[in-house]
């Protein structure tokens, strides 16, 4: 043998005693194995031999204590195998029962579309053998009776909103504050401009915003059927804490509230007054025990009313008559 290899093999046979070499056992290692594996040993004293085998290993390095084989990353890696086993299992089954699910539904589904289509057909089935064959002559009788339902009834006739006249123009373009006493007027005039009531018509008298002009076209289906009628409407200094005075101009249509010089019988204009209450509801009511009325007859104190000057408060008014 020559040199090298001689060192080469006293080397070997150190690693092999002291360890490091390679990761199985040295000889030291594997006596004290097998000696400190026996079950006679006591175990304080395998704790005493494993503290002075620490002992050894600090001071001169001899790995003397058995290695102990790391089985933790082949447990891992056979866990890991057989968690993704179990969860490919589970993903398979999964897929299955949402197969099954599906199926399920379009069953269903298509046997409640069945279930409805033949109660329709039934419902279709009995509704043809429970209704009677009409006669061509009820049919004629059916023709000829729905005109006279349509002329018994009898429409109101819908007012367009009108342009307003030069008056009401230049009021309702004054930029009014509401401290103002005219403010209140000039949201009625606006109101009802924009949204007349049915056969009313407004317009400012003159220059004077607070006298106002309100015309009452008559439907059809009443007794003063295509007549026109005129309202004169002023609204006092406390408006609206008071009513305006409000009277018919000539011609004033005859009926047993209205008297011949203008004036009107109506609750509206004395104690049942509200200052929320507007002209255009007054006008409103008076419109409407007009188109109430059956027959054309004066109030039966006409002839002592008929001199006095019209528009003045009814205070002091009595009214008979619940309906006005």
């Amino acid at each position: 043998r020559t040199p090298a290899i001689n060192s080469l093999l006293s080397l070997e046979s150190i690693l092999f005693v002291r360890g490091g070499g390679s990761p199985s056992n040295n000889a030291v290692q594997i006596f004290l194995k097998s000696f400190l594996a026996s079950p006679s040993l006591p175990s304080p004293i395998k704790q005493f031999i494993e503290m002075i085998c620490h002992f050894i290993e600090n001071l001169t390095g001899f790995k003397v204590l058995p290695v102990a084989v790391d089985n933790t990353k082949k447990r891992s890696k056979a866990k890991k195998t057989k968690s993704s086993d179990r969860e490919i299992f589970v993903e398979e089954v999964s897929a299955g029962a949402k197969n099954k699910r599906r199926t399920n539904r379009k069953k269903e589904v298509d046997d409640s579309e069945e279930v409805k289509s033949e109660s329709v057909s039934q419902k279709k089935k009995k509704r043809k053998s429970t209704e009677p064959e009409t006669t061509a002559s009820e049919t004629k009788q059916n023709k000829e009776a729905t005109p006279e339902k349509v002329s018994s009834t009898t429409t109101t006739p819908t007012t367009k909103p009108k342009r307003p006249d030069a008056a009401s123009k230049k009021f309702l373009s004054n930029n009014i504050k509401s401290s103002n006493p005219n403010y209140r007027i000039q949201r009625e005039l606006k109101e009802f401009l924009s949204s007349p009531p049915p056969g009313l018509s407004v317009k400012i008298s003159g220059k004077n915003v607070r006298l106002w002009v309100i015309t009452l076209s008559m439907p059809d289906n009443t007794i003063y059927a295509g007549e026109k009628y005129r309202l004169r409407v002023q609204f006092p200094n406390d408006y609206p804490t008071s009513p305006p005075s409000v009277y018919f101009m000539n011609p004033t249509p005859r009926h047993e509230h209205v008297y011949t010089n203008g004036d009107i019988c109506l609750s509206l204009l004395g104690k049942d007054w509200r200052p929320i209450m507007t002209a255009s509801s007054v006008a409103q009511a008076i419109m409407s025990i007009l188109c109430g009325a059956q027959r054309k007859s004066l109030p039966m104190d006409n002839a002592r009313h008929a001199g006095n000057k019209p528009g003045k408060k009814q205070d002091d008014w009595v009214y008979h008559d619940d309906n006005c």
